[in-house]
């Protein structure tokens, strides 16, 4: 089933929670809302699920409105961040609850529930009681008591936020193979870059109420369109500098006495020299070796080090400040080393350098020239 929002508002007193959303959710796509805390991402979700109503803009399923209709008659499910169990029932019981309420036949039940906690590997656990199970396994009585009404339509709140590492990325795993089987609409809420692109055919990256752009995973890191997602997916370096000139194939910049070329991701951005623009590119941009004559230089010592198994992460003091780069695993560095790394035009991404293009909630994730 597809879902569309066209031009949906939300308030809150004051606050608004959602301002203008329009995306469109194909059917049988696992699609994720992302973005910082109170962005907006849940009350999207309860919008969808018709647990909230909109004050301006429209909620389709297959093309036809259902922004008036009530939760009971949308034939979606929503699995919320906390599981939700009735402590007092086995799992039996909290996966049976919506069969029973609407008036399935006994032996149907049993057929349904067989069948749905087969999906979810939870056979064999059916006299067990919440407190009785691990985090996943709760997890997953969550999953299997919204899968058994057969909804058009899955929600899920940050659903893997109470689970720990390991468990997060066994469940991704599990996630993505029940939705793949069952090609079920999936509808999902994280903060979590990495979470979301594991998981998702296509994301809309949100931020204070509106969506900032929808892409593929690879898409939306490699080549975002905005400045926001740019920062916001992953680590990042940045650096400040002015359009020097521009070439049918570079920008070329001057930040901090350096010529920089980059590249424009956004078709049709219009950049003129004099204007003040941001720089961006990620760790794993940088080479010891050059990429070819449109490589740019960066020298410096290393600062920093943090083995992490497949990578070296490397801090490099260098004239632009702190860069953080990710080095081959078997690279030896050592601290206050002299390092040269080259990235290529391609990979140093120019956005616009104006107001309300605030780069990230947070400068945590990269280094920030502000000459």
């Amino acid at each position: 089933m597809s879902v569309e929002l066209v031009g949906v508002t939300k308030r809150f007193g004051k606050v608004v929670a959602l301002d203008k959303v329009s995306v469109r959710v194909e059917r049988g796509e696992f699609f994720t809302f992302l973005g910082p805390s109170g962005c907006g991402k849940t009350t999207t979700l309860r919008i969808i699920a018709g647990l909230e109503v909109p004050d301006e803009g429209r909620v389709f399923m297959n093309g036809q409105d259902i922004t008036g209709l009530p939760p009971y008659k949308r034939n979606v499910a929503m699995v919320p961040q906390n599981y939700a169990l009735w402590p007092h029932m086995t799992v039996f019981e909290n996966v049976a609850y919506g069969l029973r309420v609407r008036g399935v036949p006994k032996d149907k039940i049993r057929e349904r529930i067989r069948e749905v906690l087969e999906l979810v590997k939870l056979e064999g656990l059916e006299d067990r009681y919440p407190a009785q199970l691990s985090g996943g396994q709760q997890q997953r009585v969550a999953l299997a008591r919204a899968l058994v009404v057969q909804p058009r339509v899955l929600l899920l709140d940050e659903p893997l936020s109470n689970l720990d590492a390991r468990l997060r990325i066994e469940m991704r795993e599990e996630l993505k193979r029940i939705q793949k089987t069952t090609g079920i609409t999936v509808i999902y809420v994280t903060h979590d870059q990495e979470e979301a692109m594991v998981l998702s055919d296509r994301i809309a990256v949100m931020n204070s109420g509106k969506v900032i752009e929808v892409g593929r995973p690879e898409d939306l890191y490699r080549r975002p369109r905005t400045l926001f997602t740019a920062t916001f997916m992953g680590k990042y370096n940045i650096l400040e500098g002015k359009v020097v000139q521009l070439t049918r194939e570079v920008v070329i910049v001057e930040s901090r006495g350096q010529r920089i070329l980059g590249t424009i991701p956004l078709e049709g951005a219009e950049l003129r020299p004099g204007d003040e623009v941001y720089l961006v590119f990620r760790p794993h941009s940088g080479s010891i070796d050059p990429k070819g004559k449109e490589s740019n230089e960066f020298s410096g010592e290393i600062s920093a080090t943090s083995y992490l198994g497949e990578r070296v992460e490397a801090r490099v003091k260098t004239r632009h400040g702190e860069l953080l780069f990710y080095l081959p695993p078997r690279t030896r560095v050592v601290r206050k080393m002299p390092i040269k790394l080259y990235v290529s035009a391609e990979d140093i991404l120019v956005y616009p350098k104006k107001p309300g293009n605030l780069y990230s909630v947070s400068h945590a994730n990269g280094a920030v020239n502000t000459s």
